[in-house]
């Protein structure tokens, strides 16, 4: 696995921090799970930080629809912060930019869970 994951919860959202490459289903089945626990525990406001993230591939796209999809319908949101100029073009290509709620920063993301 090439992926690491961290997450942190807060009051009414937590922050799930991905470093590394996603290429394989290997790599994101941890992330779907550590958001599906959280999401679960009654926390369903998410934010991931792609600061550290240099490549995601399909499956990887695949898997941020799944969980702002599993969010929204436990009655919360997903942001996704700190975009790579690389990952940025793929969400552009794929126009997932258009779906996917985009924030240029944690700060900015947190304010619409306040």
């Amino acid at each position: 696995m090439s992926l690491k994951i961290k997450s942190k919860t807060f009051d009414n959202y937590s922050i799930i921090t991905l470093s590394g490459k996603g290429l394989s289903e290997e790599d994101f089945s941890p992330l779907f799970q550590t958001a599906n626990n959280l999401i679960e525990s009654n926390s369903p406001n998410l934010i991931l930080d792609l600061q550290a993230l240099t490549l995601i591939n399909s499956l990887g796209l695949n898997t941020l629809i799944k969980l702002f999809t599993k969010s929204r319908n436990a009655g919360g949101e997903m942001y996704i912060v700190n975009i790579s100029g690389k990952i940025n073009q793929v969400l552009l290509l794929t126009k997932l930019n258009t779906v996917l709620n985009i924030a240029t920063s944690i700060d900015d993301a947190k304010q619409n869970f306040e």
